[in-house]
């Protein structure tokens, strides 16, 4: 739970992706750790923030669409294209070309 905590307030704090999350994980104050429910370590009791790649791991197999339902948008940051082979089909020749774009 703590790691969805400490990746859901990075989004809110402004991180669109991966790379962006375990730098504001990394950089949390021990406070908002303490708050997020981060994982004591040591016996000062210090909290140590989850990896990105923890991070990863854990959205992606939380929530089907990882990132982009965790932000709500693309994490490329850009509009993506999809084809598949039956809208591909006849395209090479010129008779039928479908390309489905969906807008950042």
């Amino acid at each position: 739970m703590a790691v969805l905590l400490v990746a859901a307030s990075a989004v809110v704090a402004g991180a669109r992706s991966y790379a962006a999350i375990g730098q504001w994980s990394a950089n949390a104050p021990q406070h908002a750790l303490a708050r997020l429910g981060a994982r004591v370590v040591g016996v000062l009791g210090m909290r140590v923030a989850p990896s990105a790649a923890t991070i990863r791991r854990i959205v992606s197999l939380v929530c089907p669409g990882g990132l982009a339902d965790l932000t709500g948008a693309h994490p490329a940051g850009s509009g993506s294209i999809a084809v598949d082979g039956k809208a591909a089909r006849g395209s090479r020749h010129g008779t039928c070309l479908q390309v489905i774009f969906w807008p950042r």
